[in-house]
C-alpha cells in the first residue's frame, strides 16, 4: 500500500500556495479564507508520494506480485528472441521448448494438450468458458474474488441461464463451500488455491468423479509449479508464469485434456 506523508506547513505558507493558485490570466481572484486554503491543499499534498518506509527483502519481483527465483539475473535470459516473432524458426523453437519442458516438470499426461496463449491466466481460463460452456449445466464453485469473477462471467456476459442451469456455490473468504454438491454430469468451474483468499481444494480433488460425463474447468494459477495436480481429474486448466514461477504477466498457459479436446470439436 503506498504512503503519504504531508509537509510541514504553515498558514502564511497555505495562504501564499492559495493566491498562487487563484492569480490566473491576469485576473486575481480572492483568495479563500486560512481554513479553506488549507483544506484545498491537504487535497493536492494527498498527490505527491513521500518515498516509502519499510522496502521488500527482495526488490526483484514480478508482476504477480511475486518474488523472482533464487539466482535471478536479467542477464541470463536468452536474448536472441527479442523482437523476433513467435512464427520465426527461433521462436516456435523456444514454445516448443517451453511445452516440452512444462509436460515434463508437472508430469501432464502424454494425450493431454499443452498451450501458450495471450492474456495471461484471465484470457486462458476466459478462452475455454467461451469455446466449451453451455453444452450442458454447469456449477461453479467460487470462494474468492477470481472464482466470483468466473461466475459473473458466465451469467452476465454468456448468459448461459438463457440455455442451461447454472449452478452457484459459494463461501465467505477462508472457507470452502460443500463441494460434494456438484453434479458429475455438469460442467464444474472451480479455482484450485484462492488467489485473494489463500484457500485451497482438498488434495487429490476427490469432489470430482471418474466417471464424470461433464468436464472440469480449473483456474490453477496459484497452484501450478506450487501444488501436486491431479490430473485425470483436470479437463481444462490454465495458469500463469507469472505467479508461482515469478515471471510476468501477457501469457496463459492452457491445458487440455483429451476429453476437453472433444468438446471443442464436436460443440
Amino acid at each position: 500500500m503506498m504512503r503519504f506523508m504531508a509537509p510541514r506547513t504553515s498558514t502564511s505558507m497555505v495562504m501564499k500556495a492559495a493566491n498562487v493558485a487563484f492569480a490566473t490570466a491576469g485576473r486575481t481572484t480572492a483568495a479563500p479564507s486560512p481554513s479553506m486554503a488549507a483544506l484545498r491543499f491537504s487535497g493536492l499534498r494527498a498527490f505527491a508520494a513521500a518515498a516509502p518506509g519499510p522496502k521488500p527483502a527482495n526488490i526483484e519481483f514480478s508482476s504477480g506480485p511475486c518474488k523472482k527465483r533464487p539466482g535471478y539475473d536479467i542477464s541470463k535470459l536468452d536474448q536472441r528472441v527479442l523482437g523476433r516473432s513467435h512464427r520465426s524458426k527461433l521462436g516456435k523453437s523456444r514454445l516448443a521448448f517451453a511445452i516440452d519442458e512444462t509436460k515434463r516438470i508437472l508430469q501432464i499426461p502424454e494425450d493431454y494438450y499443452v498451450g501458450i496463449v495471450p492474456a495471461s491466466d484471465t484470457g486462458a481460463y476466459e478462452m475455454a468458458m467461451w469455446n466449451m460452456l453451455g453444452q450442458r449445466d454447469i456449477d461453479i464453485c467460487h470462494w474468492e474474488s477470481f472464482g466470483k469473477g468466473w461466475f459473473a462471467d458466465a451469467v452476465s456476459h454468456l448468459k448461459l441461464r438463457d440455455t442451461v442451469t447454472v449452478n452457484e456455490h459459494t463461501a465467505d473468504y477462508g472457507s470452502l463451500p460443500d463441494l460434494s454438491k456438484v453434479n458429475k454430469d455438469n460442467d464444474i468451474c472451480f479455482t484450485f488455491n484462492g488467489t485473494t483468499s489463500g484457500v485451497r481444494v482438498p488434495e487429490g480433488c476427490d469432489f470430482i468423479a471418474d466417471d464424470r460425463t461433464g468436464l472440469t474447468l480449473c483456474d490453477a494459477t496459484s497452484a501450478c509449479f506450487a501444488m501436486n495436480m491431479p490430473w485425470d481429474k483436470l479437463d481444462v486448466t490454465t495458469y500463469s508464469w507469472q505467479k508461482v514461477l515469478g515471471g510476468e504477466g501477457a501469457h496463459g498457459v492452457l491445458v487440455l485434456s483429451p476429453r476437453a479436446v472433444e468438446r471443442l470439436e464436436t460443440y
